[in-house]
């Protein structure tokens, strides 16, 4: 039997919404991180597959997503993480399966390294963790509006205009919609690459990646499989960064056979 549960319990004083997705015959557990900008619900589809298959899954809005509050201060990926070892710890669970995506996908990583003897397997889907400047033309031009954007602000009322299309150029639309707050974690996440953490990862690791990925470019899949000994690379051949949303049935498989190993 599957059974639905949504709550909100207090994290490191932040009220943090959950979802739980039960399947009462069994005890492995799932637990997923979607990526910025992002909630539980986005990967909703994926979970009910894996509940199917008698999995139990944990989708927590990570905090500033979602129904969770934000920090009160500005948190980095280390501040995340230690959100996450504490609200693993309220459940009672020794060991589970870890999935992250994008910013989820860098803290999982991080959690990996931090604590390898409470992860069974890891799934690494269109993970951001390397974070090397990498400016197409149209992020160029937006990083020239950028730059003389201040200097007219004060000379015209289209200004604010201006900054938008400038982000939209960038396709920074995650800066754009964040809070004050958020956005200054957004930018002191983006600073920190993990490439060298990869390197550390001494559970066994599902790579999985879209192969028309434009925020984490499908070069970033190779290279990291390169760097985590004994990792199994999967990619979908018409997909973007969103694999989840766009082939949540594929991408639903390919964790569940790995899982299932």
């Amino acid at each position: 039997m599957i059974e639905t549960v949504e709550k909100t319990i207090d994290i490191n004083g932040v009220k943090t919404k959950y979802q739980e997705i039960l399947n009462n015959s069994n005890k492995e557990t799932v637990l997923i991180l979607h990526g910025w900008d992002g909630s539980s619900f986005s990967w909703l589809q994926v979970a009910n597959a894996l509940a199917e298959n008698n999995y139990n899954v944990i989708l927590p809005d990570l905090p500033g997503f979602g129904e969770t509050s934000p920090p009160s201060n500005i948190w980095g990926t280390d501040e995340y993480v230690d959100f996450l070892h504490n609200f693993v710890a309220t459940f009672g669970i020794e060991k589970f399966y870890l999935v992250g995506h994008s910013f989820g996908g860098a803290l999982a990583l991080k959690y990996a390294t931090n604590y390898p003897s409470e992860i069974k397997k890891l799934v690494l889907c269109d993970a951001a963790i390397i974070r090397k400047e990498r400016l197409n033309l149209r992020q160029k031009t937006a990083k020239i509006l950028a730059r003389t954007g201040s200097k007219i602000a004060s000379k015209t009322p289209f200004y604010p205009l201006l900054k938008k299309i400038t982000y939209k150029l960038a396709g920074t639309h995650d800066y754009y919609r964040a809070n004050s707050t958020m956005r200054e974690i957004f930018k002191k996440i983006i600073k920190e690459d993990m490439l060298g953490l990869s390197e550390k990862i001494r559970v066994p690791c599902l790579i999985l990646w879209g192969q028309l990925d434009k925020a984490t470019p499908i070069e970033d899949a190779f290279t990291l499989s390169e760097q985590i000994e004994g990792s199994t690379l999967k990619i979908i051949s018409d997909s973007g960064h969103n694999p989840h949303r766009s082939h949540s049935s594929e991408t639903a498989k390919i964790i569940i056979s790995y899982l299932n190993k």
